[in-house]
């Protein structure tokens, strides 16, 4: 453009200057980054974002089932409802596999003894992304969701 390297002053994000009678001079750096702001909520964190970009990529996957503490029975379930993983009406086939691998392992930590929601859907999870993964090679955002009746 036709000016002196030495009349320019090329700054980053965080770069501190003091604007005075001798010129500007970059002085020193504060902590600076993007901030996303989203609707009236204000900013959103990295790990907000991080679930954003794993939905949009690679999809969800919320399993519900519901169980009976008590007696260590599956009352209904597993139930499976996708969104941007796989076309459900086409994948019948291997959302039925699914929902058996994902109860067998309920019902097998239910005869273990486990009761509590917290572990089930832990395991409820483990099952679902092991099969998902092993499956489609694919890692979408598992949502497991246990019932007490």
């Amino acid at each position: 453009m036709g000016v002196p390297r030495d009349r320019v002053l090329v700054c980053e994000d965080g770069d501190v200057l003091v604007v005075g009678d001798e010129g500007v001079e970059v002085v020193g750096r504060v902590p600076a980054g993007y901030l996303y702001v989203d609707g009236i909520v204000g900013d959103v964190g990295l790990g907000v974002l991080r679930d954003r970009a794993l939905l949009a990529s690679e999809g969800v996957v919320v399993v519900v089932v519901t169980v009976d503490t008590q007696s260590g029975k599956v009352l209904t379930g597993p139930e499976i409802i996708t969104r941007g993983w796989v076309y459900a009406p086409e994948a019948e086939d291997l959302l039925d596999e699914a929902c058996d691998i994902i109860a067998a392992a309920v019902e097998a930590a239910l005869a273990g003894g486990v009761r509590d929601v917290e572990s089930l859907e832990r395991d409820v999870r483990r099952a679902a992304g092991r099969f998902v993964s092993e499956r489609t090679r694919r890692r979408p955002m598992i949502v497991p969701v246990v019932m007490e009746a």
